[in-house]
């Protein structure tokens, strides 16, 4: 999946988990840190990184309230974690 397709992938995925995005919402914008993301969200993202990018990877070594707080870095994450095990 190429970086444009990965990210309208995200965002759509945030959006259908029924976080409400704000108006002015771009992918530096905080999603963790800010409360756009609930716990159920970031549940669905969590298991869709697992699944699909990094299978068995210990997302509990990883500070996701940092490392995923934005779109950019959640891509940032999958880019550098994609594949591995």
């Amino acid at each position: 999946m190429n970086a444009a397709a990965l990210r309208d992938d995200r965002v759509r995925a945030i959006e259908e988990s029924g976080a409400t995005l704000p108006a002015e919402f771009d992918d530096d914008s905080s999603l963790i840190q800010s409360g756009v993301l609930d716990s159920t969200a970031l549940l669905e993202i969590v298991l869709w990184v697992e699944e699909r990018v990094a299978p068995g990877l210990d997302l509990t070594a990883f500070d996701l309230a940092e490392e995923w707080d934005t779109v950019a870095k959640l891509l940032a994450f999958i880019e550098r974690h994609a594949g591995r095990s």
